[in-house]
């Protein structure tokens, strides 16, 4: 068996829709295990840019099989027009190819109510991800058996009763969804998703058996993770390489844990960031980057590489391999800095870098880089100590350098 996860090792944003993209050539199977549509991974192909939030970015693999795990959280209908873009340009969508783990919990018009009531102080999505995982832990939580058999109707009125009162009394929000009108809509969503919606355990115990290539797909980054992630400015879900095994259901051992992280960092919302540039720098960055939320459309902080906190994202996962992200976005900003410590009283301690400013699209092999990238380059490799999986010199599928072979 060869299985491999790919993780980000930041605050999400990583890349990692591109890497999966690429990794996924050769799997069988592509599964994701935690986190719902606040996830937006961005893949190019041929100019077309494709933004999946619910779906594993191996469905645009014509020969891979999409699992989405019991630890995701579903808003339905999300899901249902995520689907339907894909049809439209031309990714074929089939019970085939996408399982919808039954034991998948679901996010109702309840749960994004009340996230965009509480959650700015966080900085959440909106999306309900938090109030859905709440509802979870709490056992009142609708799953997409529940769709797929038709027996959502008591959780959702307990939800009503529990988040349409909260709503009323700390906010005095009187627009509370009907509860036959979330029904009607879980109701015709569960209908549209019923052949979808399986227990995919013995499938991905039988890749195991196989040997098959199987990829697994992280949403958000490290330091989001809710127990391990810089608490409260977090998501709601386990984000680390252990969070896959109680996500699936099924233990796996990895034979690569790959970390996706980006040449430079960047963080959505609120919460610390030691290397955040609130200059032109920064403001640089974000332009030639594209940094704004997939989900969102939100502005994403910028700063430079964060060595300290990828220690410790690597001391948690023990990452074998590297995949690095928009080291093409550094092109032409003069010196880089890299922060290596952090002195006396918390602010970070840098370190510089020749800079280089030269189009990466164009090299096809590492040593073709400049030397500049090349340095550092290295420097992250031996800082972390792991090795270099794949960089990636550009936006397009094809604009990534494989260091070594990824299967």
């Amino acid at each position: 068996m060869s299985a491999s996860i790919v993780i980000g090792a930041q605050w999400g944003d990583e890349g990692k829709g591109k890497v999966v993209d690429v990794l996924s050539e050769k799997a069988e199977l592509v599964v994701r295990f935690g986190g719902g549509a606040n996830a937006g991974h961005t893949i190019v192909i041929g100019g077309k840019k494709f933004v999946l939030h619910l779906i594993p970015s191996g469905i645009l693999q014509s020969a891979c099989i999409n699992v989405l795990g019991g630890g995701c959280v579903v808003d339905a209908e999300s899901l249902l027009e995520e689907m339907a873009g894909l049809v439209s340009a031309g990714i074929r969508v089939s019970p085939e190819r996408l399982l919808l783990a039954e034991n998948a919990h679901v996010v109702t018009p309840y749960h994004r109510m009340i996230d965009k009531l509480t959650g700015a102080k966080i900085g959440t999505t909106g999306r309900g991800i938090g109030p859905a995982y709440a509802d979870k832990a709490l056992r009142v939580g609708v799953r997409l058996a529940d769709l797929r058999d038709d027996t959502a109707a008591p959780k959702v009125q307990a939800q009503l009763e529990h988040h349409g009162a909260l709503a009323k009394a700390l906010f005095g929000f009187e627009d509370v969804p009907k509860v036959d009108d979330v029904m009607d809509r879980l109701r015709d969503a569960g209908k549209r998703l019923r052949d979808y919606i399986v227990d995919p355990v013995p499938t991905l115990v039988s890749a195991q058996k196989r040997g098959a290539n199987v990829l697994y797909e992280g949403a958000q980054g490290v330091l989001l993770d809710v127990d391990q992630g810089t608490y409260p400015f977090v998501t709601s879900s386990n984000t680390t390489v252990a969070g896959a095994t109680s996500g699936l259901g099924v233990y796996t051992p990895f034979e690569r844990r790959i970390a996706v992280l980006k040449a430079y960092t960047t963080r959505v919302g609120n919460g610390p960031f030691p290397t955040e540039l609130d200059n032109d720098v920064g403001e640089r960055l974000r332009q030639k980057g594209q940094e704004f939320g997939a989900t969102t459309g939100r502005p994403r902080r910028c700063g430079w590489l964060d060595m300290p906190a990828l220690r410790r994202a690597f001391q948690m996962n023990a990452f074998t391999h590297i995949a690095l992200t928009k080291l093409d976005v550094l092109a032409g900003f003069g010196p880089i800095q890299v922060a290596t410590g952090t002195k006396e009283g918390g602010s970070p301690e840098y370190t510089e870098f020749e800079g280089f400013d030269a189009d990466l699209t164009k090299a096809e092999t590492f040593d073709a880089l400049p030397a500049a990238c090349q340095t550092y380059l290295r420097f992250i490799e031996t800082e972390l100590s792991a090795k270099l999986l794949i960089v990636s010199t550009g936006p397009g599928r094809d604009d990534a350098l494989a260091m070594e072979a990824p299967w």
